[in-house]
């Protein structure tokens, strides 16, 4: 997420002082509230909730599903309050649509859910409310509540086939981050313009204080007008790879959001940021599913992320978790935002959600005969990197998933993702740190920090910690290599490679000149013959994936790309059966 150091905010920044001189003259153990005696979703058969998509079985109950969707992890956007006051912007005049409207953010690829206890004002899955004092960057701006993204925003799929849709806990989501961040700007534009009246309607909208209101904007100024000077130099998002739908460069977003952009020092007007620590991004990547990634030895796609609670924690930073960006930071004494507890929580029910099975009744039926012949394909083509399936664990079990690693240069799939990880250096001597140490090495040091002040503070904390880390230490590394995870639930994990260039299991199997160049993405519509979304058209939201830019390739994985028509779809009909 690239909110402090987009291009457009030099805009922003310019309005937003002649805006406010103008105002001044004018789901361990479930704990009760999880209900334990509750059964799983579809006990005996996957059925339709009312109104709304079926949910296939994967081992949660129905109050673990509506926790984890609106669940706080602490990070935190924009505060709350200006979020649900905001339209959206580029309407015709009298048009005054709010951006938190279902049809909006379903355009954005969010999945939005009906009003309920854990979601009062009726949001997408993944936005919430959480409450921040932080006296840092912008987020000094506002004390009170802020409009967090939590982990189910960007790991809950769906597909549709048929008008019938399929929602999939813990799958890869649609949702166009930059999209999202691009209409918050240019709404707040709108308001600091005040095009149409849009600041009046604004001030009416947001319920709170006005004289609060003013200041946080004034504040916010400071802020967007060091992010302006900041984009002069480093030169805004124009050597970006862009992410669209479904991908998103995590990695060389979060640093840039935690230690470029926002690393200046609050007592020094001058300073507007750390260039050194910036990067272009250039290597975004699918969001990944998360059924059985508790298990794994190493996660990310490049295996990087040893132990599960630092890897939480290095993501909730990434997505504007507050942190005070002082000499703490290199200390056990960081002060944060991040929400621990819950952020436990939620890894302790990943640890019991299972992959989705093909629903037969919805996607057709399985050729067991034809499958039986892909088990014999998927021995000779597949079995080397990826296993099958692992064997279902017990709940909260910790046996650990070996997961294999294939260097770049045999894999030849797009290197940008582990390469950039690999190479990226950053500065923290402005805090009294290194002049200059690897990235991964430095998220692990103050990740682990987090980790270590958190369980400190009592026995709970310390068992909670050890139940989901299961005995792993906190190492990051960077192999030039990729991961192949297994391969159950595959199905649901449409596009493919770890850069979400092959649009079906179908043109994966085919050579890499075989494969579409370019294709549309964020069309929620399933085709079950080729394993993937229906990719040719243009839907509402779609963004255009080209394979020929910075990070986009589609080449490599050669596997099994030589096989005939009726062996690659007897391999496709059994990945269908895992």
């Amino acid at each position: 997420m690239k909110f402090d150091v987009r291009v457009s905010l030099i805009a922003v920044a310019t309005l937003l002082a002649t805006f406010l001189v103008a105002s001044a003259q004018e789901k361990p153990q479930e704990k009760p509230q999880d209900k334990p005696q509750e059964q799983p979703q579809g006990k005996s058969q996957d059925k339709p909730a009312a109104a709304g998509p079926i949910h296939l079985q994967q081992g949660w109950s129905e109050a673990t599903v509506d926790r984890w969707h609106f669940i706080s992890q602490g990070t935190a956007l924009i505060p709350y309050e200006w979020f649900v006051a905001l339209e959206q912007p580029g309407q015709q005049a009298g048009q005054t649509a709010l951006i938190k409207a279902p049809e909006n953010l379903q355009r954005l690829g969010f999945l939005t859910e009906p009003v309920s206890a854990t979601n009062p004002d009726g949001l997408a899955i993944g936005l919430y409310s959480t409450p921040v004092d932080i006296p840092d960057g912008r987020h000094a701006c506002w004390k009170g509540n802020w409009l967090g993204l939590g982990c189910a925003g960007c790991h809950t799929g769906q597909v549709s086939y048929r008008g019938q849709q399929i929602r999939i806990e813990g799958g890869p989501a649609h949702i166009d981050i930059d999209a999202f961040v691009g209409q918050l700007v240019g709404s707040i534009t709108a308001v600091l313009q005040n095009q149409d009246g849009a600041a009046q309607r604004f001030m009416a909208r947001v319920k709170a204080p006005p004289a609060d209101v003013q200041s946080g904007l004034q504040c916010f100024g400071g802020v967007l007008q060091a992010a302006a000077r900041f984009n002069q130099v480093v030169g805004g998002n124009s050597g970006d790879t862009a992410g669209g739908a479904g991908r998103l460069d995590a990695h060389g977003a979060g640093l840039n959001q935690l230690l470029a952009g926002p690393f200046r020092l609050m007592t020094d007007p001058a300073d507007f940021g750390e260039t050194r620590n910036y990067a272009h991004l250039t290597a975004p990547v699918r969001y990944p599913a998360l059924w059985d990634t508790p298990r794994f030895s190493w996660v990310l796609y490049n295996a990087s992320i040893r132990q599960p609670l630092t890897r939480n924690i290095v993501e909730a930073l990434g997505v504007l978790a507050p942190i005070k960006h002082d000499a703490t930071m290199i200390t056990p004494d960081v002060m944060h935002g991040i929400q621990m507890e819950n952020v436990v929580w939620g890894q302790r029910r990943l640890m019991d959600l299972r992959s989705p099975r093909w629903p037969e009744a919805i996607l057709g039926g399985l050729d067991q005969k034809r499958a039986l012949r892909g088990q014999l394909v998927y021995l000779s083509a597949c079995a080397n990197c990826h296993e099958a399936a692992p064997g279902e664990a017990a709940s909260g079990s910790c046996s650990e998933i070996q997961i294999p690693l294939v260097d770049l240069r045999k894999v030849g799939t797009d290197p940008e993702q582990a390469t950039t990880f690999n190479g990226r250096r950053i500065a923290l001597s402005k805090i009294g740190g290194p002049d200059a140490m690897s990235n991964y090495k430095a998220a692990e040091a103050l990740t682990g920090n987090i980790a270590a002040q958190w369980i400190a503070r009592s026995k709970d904390n310390a068992a909670g910690a050890a139940e989901i880390n299961c005995g792993r230490p906190n190492q990051f590394r960077a192999p030039l290599a990729y991961r192949a995870r297994p391969l159950n639930g595959i199905w649901a994990m449409a596009p493919y490679l770890h850069n979400g260039s092959v649009p079906s299991l179908h043109d994966l199997l085919l050579p890499p000149g075989q494969r579409p160049k370019t294709f549309y993405v964020g069309n929620w519509e399933f085709n079950p013959d080729i394993v993937g979304y229906d990719m040719k058209a243009q839907t509402p939201g779609a963004f255009l994936f080209d394979t020929t830019i910075r990070g986009n390739s589609n080449a490599g994985h050669l596997y099994g790309t030589d096989m005939t028509e009726d062996d690659r779809n007897a391999l496709i009909e059994y990945l269908k059966t895992l």
